[in-house]
Order: C-alpha cells, then structure tokens, then sequence
C-alpha cells in the first residue's frame, strides 16, 4: 500500500466518524501529508497551497485553477486524485463544491479563508501525527541534508562575517538539497543572551555564534541549533551548554508514548531547578512536536494530549547564552535522531540518573 492510499484510509475513518461528506485540504501540510511529499505552494513564505485535495467516502479529487492545474498534476505525487480545474478568476471556495459535487455546508477544510467548516475534532493528533515508514526515511534523509548544511556553513564562518551573511550560506546550501529555510536564525556574541528567537541583522561575529535551521522538504521539518566559538570557551558558557543538555536529556526521557506532554515537559522544568536555573524554562518555549509544523503545538505544563508512538519531536531548552535542540522520531522506548551530527562534529556526554548517558553536540571551537 502507498503513503497516500494508507493515509486516504485514516481520512475515510475520520469522515465517518465524524459524519462529514467531505474533507478540504488547501494548507501546504496537509497537501504535503496526504500526498507523500508534494508541495503545492508558490510563495514560499506562505502557510496556504495553491491547491487543494478533496477527499470523500469513495472519491479523491486534486482542485487547482487553471494557471496551477496541469503543473501539480504532472509534477507533484498525485496519482489516485482525480484533476478538477476552475477559471483562475473565480474563488476556490465557490468553485469546488461545484467540481466535487458536494453542498458547501457539507464540507469541512483546514483553511478557513475558503468559507467551509473547520476541521472537527483534533486532526493533527488523530490522524496526522503517526508518522508511515516512508516517512520517517524521508525524515531521515531531510535530516541528514539539514545536519550537514549546519555543519558545512559552521566550518566555513570567519570571524567578521555578519550574521545576514551566515544566513545566506544557510539559505544557499539548503535550497541546493531542495530544502527551504523555514526558520533561519544566526546570533553572534551579546545578541546570543538578549534573544531566543534572534532574526539575522549586520551584527558582525567576533568570538561566539549561535545557527538555528528549521529546514522544509516535502512538507516535513526537521529543526537543530548549533552553537560554535572562536578561541578557548569561557566556562560560564560551557557550564550552562552542560545543564542545557541535561535538561533535555531529561526532557527526552520522561517522552514516552501515553505521557502527556505537559508532564514531559514538567520533567525539564525540574532538571532546571536542580542544575541552578528555575526560571529559564519561562523565558523560552520548550518545543513539542513537530513533523508538517515547526511545532504541531508547544507544549505546556498543563498540556493534556499524549505522546503518541512514531511522533516526530523537537525540544529546544535553552538557559541564556546556551540551548540545545534536535529532531528525533519516536519509535517505542527509542528515539531516532533525524538530524544528528556527524562524527567530525565535537560531542559530550550527557548522563542523568534514571535516563542513562547520551551522546550530545559539543560547541564547535574554531
């Protein structure tokens, strides 16, 4: 059976249940999702395919104008959905209940600039979060391209280099391996403490940088952060790189299938009061999972939804000058790390009691 096929299987189940005719997808994750890897979109910055898949009891139709039709059809991994086109100057949400035969009312969709019903229930973790066989070594191979874009650029900064400068290297070795930069994040130096999320500026590096790469392909994300250091690093910044790591050690092993996510996350929560930092965890989102979505959700302490087994997660605890993030898929009591660093990348080893030793990216000196 394909990805596709399997996954029609999970929407006809979820039509059923929730006594829908029809089902609209119009966003480019679940476009991605549904099809194994196709991608819809024109702007790239944009969350909304430029197509949609129409799902129903016994049908599956692919609904783009005119312009976009015979480009998705072809080029995209579309077999099985049958192609229905509408003048470019008429809207999607008048034109497809036309195409597919189906009353408006009777339709529910993912966005909701079509007019249709949202989506009921919750969607994203009954029946999109499970991640098939075939995606999980398209994760891995999306991964692999992510870990060795961060490693590359890494190994090629000079001190002087601003951070828009990193940010292009970034952006050019991951569009090469067909990889979008869906969030690409460079600090040097103070701007490393001042800011969680530091969008690049002109700031020029002197001694110490921070590379954050949230990378696309096929729908899927794969997110890692990567720190490196020019000359000797100061233990201020080597202590708090060892406690960041604990706490997601700990973090990762209090993730197991049937925990809620907020008492995942609440196991971090503790492991940073014990290495000193109670309060960081505040100061930060901690991550939770990913796949067709930076983050599907974040995670709270009072998030009540489970993990679910073949989930793929990324936290990203940070404490301030330090943080530690990678994507893993969940695969029982194991975790496969999807964008783990090669053997020329600088490791330490992690051990907590109870959670045993792992192996963790170093900061890189150069």
């Amino acid at each position: 059976m394909t990805e596709s096929a399997e996954k029609l299987i999970r929407v006809r189940a979820y039509l059923k249940e929730h006594k829908l005719e029809g089902v609209v997808f119009n966003t480019r994750a679940n476009t991605a999702w549904l099809t194994g890897g196709g991608d819809f979109h024109i702007v790239s910055q944009d969350g909304g395919a430029f197509g949609a898949l129409v799902v129903t009891a016994k049908n599956a139709f692919l609904v783009a104008n005119r312009i976009e039709i015979d480009r998705i059809a072809n080029e995209e991994p579309c077999a099985g959905f049958t192609p229905k086109s509408f003048p470019w100057i008429e809207p999607m949400g008048e034109a497809l209940p036309k195409l597919v035969g189906i009353k408006k009312d009777k339709l529910a969709s993912d966005d909701a600039g079509l007019g249709f019903a949202p989506l009921p229930g919750d969607f994203i973790q009954g029946v999109r979060a499970p991640l098939s066989e075939s995606e999980v070594r398209r994760y891995k191979s999306l991964g692999r391209d992510c870990s060795l874009v961060m490693e590359t650029v890494c190994r090629q900064i000079s001190v002087g280099d601003s951070e828009h400068q990193v940010e292009g290297e970034m952006a050019r070795h991951l569009l090469a391996r067909g990889v979008q930069g869906h969030v690409l994040l460079v600090a040097f130096d103070e701007r490393i403490k001042r800011y969680r999320h530091p969008t690049p500026t002109a700031n020029r590096l002197r001694h110490h940088a921070m590379l954050v790469i949230c990378g696309q392909r096929g729908g899927l994300i794969a997110c890692l952060t990567r720190f490196i250091h020019f000359g000797p690093v100061p233990p201020d910044i080597l202590a708090r790189h060892e406690a960041v790591s604990r706490v997601e050690l700990a973090m990762w092993h209090a993730t197991k299938p049937g925990v809620t996510y907020g008492d995942a996350l609440k196991a971090g929560i503790a492991q940073y009061a014990k290495e000193g930092f109670a309060d960081e965890w505040e100061l930060h989102h901690q991550g939770g999972p990913t796949g067709y979505a930076g983050r599907e959700f974040l995670a709270t302490p009072g998030e009540k939804r489970v993990v679910i087994d073949k989930t793929a997660i990324a936290w990203n605890p940070s404490i301030t000058g330090a943080k530690t993030e990678d994507t893993y898929v969940l695969d029982g009591a194991n975790r496969i790390v999807v964008t783990a660093c090669s053997d020329h990348w600088p490791q330490i080893k992690v051990t907590l009691p109870g959670a045993g030793t792992v192996s963790r990216p170093a900061i890189l000196v150069r």
